[in-house]
C-alpha cells in the first residue's frame, strides 16, 4: 500500500488512463507519476496540463481515477503551464 489512503499501490498503472473529478468532469489523461504529484493532460493539440497530488485521489475503479476535488478547485489550483 501507497502512503495515501486511497488503496493504489502501484501508480505507475494509472499512467494513460483518464481522470475525473467528484462532480463528473474529465481533467484528461495521466501522463506521468512523480513521487507526490500526477501529471494530467487534457486536449490534442495544446494540452493543458494539471499538477495533481496523489493526495486527492479518492480511487481508481473500473480502469478510471477518481478525485476528491470539484472541476472548479481543479482548474484554478492544479493548472499549470
Amino acid at each position: 500500500m501507497g502512503t495515501h489512503n486511497n488503496g493504489i499501490s502501484d501508480w505507475q498503472t494509472l499512467v494513460n488512463k483518464p481522470v475525473y473529478t467528484d462532480d463528473g468532469k474529465e481533467v484528461g489523461i495521466i501522463r506521468s507519476i512523480q513521487s507526490e504529484n500526477l501529471i494530467v493532460d487534457y486536449g490534442p493539440v495544446t494540452p493543458d496540463h494539471f499538477l495533481v497530488p496523489k493526495s486527492s485521489v479518492r480511487d481508481f475503479e473500473n480502469g478510471i481515477v477518481h478525485l476528491n476535488r470539484s472541476s472548479q478547485f481543479v482548474e484554478s489550483h492544479y493548472k499549470f503551464e
